[in-house]
């Protein structure tokens, strides 16, 4: 149930007859309090200025509680407001929601219907494991046999080297040491490298294997 129009219309000028008789108390007392100003200007001491004073004490305590009223219809203008304009709550039929109102299969179309088939789950196949090709071991390479050139270096490099620390050593430094040709060197040296029995660090530098 809701607050009708014509009930909203009725406060709405119970307001506005509210807000003039306010009004009209107001300009009373303005009026009112000029005569007693006047009053007491003229007779201080006199019983009327008493009297009219309090008359003027009563219209502004009426005027004050008529301010009140229009304030609290104000609250009650805008509850009854808020009344009529909610909406009644949709009701659901509670019917519709038997087995009855179920939709049948029949509903739907022929097509619609032949279109919805249940297909059987296809097992899943075991993923295959990719054959991985075995990792076999290389085969050892047979040590190169030095040559004469390679003994030489070699000898030379573990009369100067260690196996602790590098030292740099120049080509034609070996080369000086070893009394080989200095064409030479480079190939024995390497030679001994890839022997295992020598090592290079940084650019020129070497230790025992």
């Amino acid at each position: 149930m809701s607050i009708s129009p014509k009930t909203l219309l009725l406060l709405q000028k119970a307001g506005e007859n509210l807000y003039a008789a306010r009004n009209a108390l107001a300009q009373d007392v303005q009026q009112h309090a000029s005569r007693v100003v006047h009053m007491v200007a003229s007779e201080p001491f006199g019983n009327d200025a008493d009297r009219a004073y309090a008359q003027l004490r009563s219209i502004a305590r009426m005027a004050h509680e008529l301010q009140a009223m229009e304030e609290q219809l104000k609250t009650l203008y805008g509850s009854a407001m808020e009344l009529a304009a909610a909406e009644p709550p949709v009701l659901v039929d509670l019917s519709d929601r038997s087995p009855r109102a179920r939709v049948q299969p029949s509903a739907l179309g022929v097509e619609e219907a032949q279109d919805v088939q249940i297909k059987p789950v296809q097992p899943k196949q075991p993923l295959r494991k990719k054959a991985t090709a075995s990792v076999t071991a290389e085969p050892a390479r047979p040590r190169q046999r030095l040559s004469a050139n390679d003994q030489k270096v070699l000898a030379y490099l573990k009369q100067v080297l260690d196996r602790r620390s590098w030292k740099p050593l120049t080509q034609v430094a070996i080369a000086d040491g070893a009394g080989i040709p200095k064409g030479s060197v480079g190939l024995a040296l390497r030679r001994v490298i890839d022997a295992g029995m020598v090592r290079e660090g940084q650019k020129g530098n070497y230790r025992l294997g």
